[in-house]
């Protein structure tokens, strides 16, 4: 009998749990990429978060959980307001964040008029200085990936790259590093972290659902 309430107990616990995957957070991003295309919006882009494997769970605004399904992925939307102000929406399997404002540095300016040099650019893999073909041993890394998907002025283009073609490992140096941190789409990842580490650090994340 205990055995039976046991189970019946675990079930409606994890029915009481949101879980949605890749494919849901995809379906949110692309709905509000359609929207900017509609307003006539010229310039957009987007990105994609993620590490495999990752699992997060949130309460929401209503009470109830929400848990990732097998990984979390975060995607924000960011689209130019004006000439100083962009604005971006952050979806993840839980569902969206009501959007934000945030004043377009001097940096990130330079980083966009540049779109030429910024499709044309690739960010190269990890490369191994050493003759070993597995550089973190028996090291648990994370498999963390960035996306991006660009919209300018109806041109649309693609950047992918992983985070540990940014880095050394503890055994290796990474012979692409010094290239790949160079690249214009790397440093306008790293204008974005530190939007989102001020908006963290102040508690302005709000879930819309």
């Amino acid at each position: 009998m205990k055995k039976i309430l046991f189970i019946f107990t675990f079930f409606l616990f994890a029915i009481g749990f949101a879980q949605n995957d890749e494919a849901y957070v995809d379906g949110l991003a692309s709905q509000k990429m359609a929207e900017l295309e509609m307003q006539g919006h010229s310039e957009y882009f987007l990105r994609k978060h993620y590490c495999e494997g990752n699992i997060q769970m949130f309460v929401m605004p209503d009470g109830t959980h929400c848990a990732s399904k097998s990984t979390y992925y975060s995607i924000e939307v960011f689209w130019r307001e004006n000439e100083e102000v962009m604005r971006f929406q952050k979806f993840d399997n839980c569902g969206s964040f009501s959007p934000l404002p945030f004043g377009i540095s001097k940096n990130m300016k330079k980083i966009l008029k540049d779109k030429a040099a910024l499709a044309e650019e690739e960010v190269k893999p990890f490369k191994n200085d050493t003759a070993n073909p597995n550089p973190y041993g028996n090291m648990s890394v994370k498999d963390c990936h960035v996306n991006y998907s660009f919209v300018f002025s109806g041109q649309a283009f693609k950047k992918n790259f992983r985070e540990i073609d940014l880095t050394d490992s503890s055994k290796s140096k990474n012979l692409n590093a010094d290239h790949n941190n160079a690249l214009l789409l790397i440093k306008l990842e790293k204008e974005i972290s530190n939007v989102f580490t001020h908006f963290e650090t102040n508690g302005r994340f709000f879930r819309e659902n």
